[in-house]
């Protein structure tokens, strides 16, 4: 029950948000997650690769991870050679895998970019774009009530089952973050800005009305992170 409702927390997080640049899926009733999303779909890298988890108190692990989008958790391979996920994650500091770092903020972000001003992450999920409901005649039914899962099986490799008895479809989006020196995050947006650089207020109200700032686009997005280091 645990690990379905992580998984329905995790769609339904990002519900209200803007499907733009988004990727869809249908999943049909009957189906499973894994007869439509790939394991290309579902991780960030290709394979499970060799990173380091650092924690706050300064210890440091090296394990074979990868990250999920679909569950949205940091998998490692055990020495058993047991698929399982990272937990008490607040405890961690964050995760180097390849050249990409991780950090955990109520979920896990990565991070784009960087200066010694501010910090830029990015987190990529699927998402619950719709649900239809199968209902008289099996014929579908618009709905946004998810409340119909069947069996999850333990481990989150090739072993994990979600069969569905409705059409769900699914997008994968970006969803952007703001971070300072201590890591500390929020979404990127001109309220969330303006609080975390009260001492720049009125160069970024004037840098965002002289450039059309989209807050889900990371090119507009990088550009301010540039903005700020030359005005920090």
């Amino acid at each position: 029950m645990k690990t379905r409702l992580l998984f329905l927390a995790i769609l339904m997080n990002y519900f209200n948000a803007s499907a733009q640049d988004a990727t869809l899926v249908t999943i049909k009733a009957g189906s499973s997650i894994k007869d439509v999303l790939t394991t290309t779909d579902i991780f960030f890298y290709p394979q499970f690769i060799t990173g380091d988890v650092v924690f706050r108190d300064g210890r440091k692990v090296t394990a074979k991870m990868n990250y999920s989008s679909l569950f949205d958790q940091i998998m490692f391979i055990n020495p058993k050679g047991d698929t399982l996920a990272l937990t008490d994650e607040n405890t961690l500091k964050f995760v180097a895998l390849d050249n990409d770092t991780f950090y955990y903020n109520a979920g896990y972000i990565r991070l784009v970019t960087s200066n010694s001003a501010v910090k830029l992450a990015e987190k990529k999920v699927w998402e619950v774009a719709d649900v239809r409901k199968i209902g008289s005649h099996d014929r579908p039914a618009n709905t946004f009530a998810v409340t119909s899962y069947s069996t999850l099986t333990d481990g989150f490799g090739e072993t994990r089952q979600l069969v569905l008895n409705e059409d769900m479809v699914l997008r994968k989006k970006a969803k952007y973050f703001i971070g300072d020196k201590f890591n500390h995050f929020v979404p990127a947006d001109k309220k969330n800005l303006l609080l975390f650089f009260p001492k720049n207020q009125k160069s970024i109200t004037n840098y965002l009305k002289e450039n059309k700032v989209d807050f889900s686009n990371r090119d507009d997005l990088e550009k301010i992170v540039v903005f700020l280091q030359q005005n920090n």
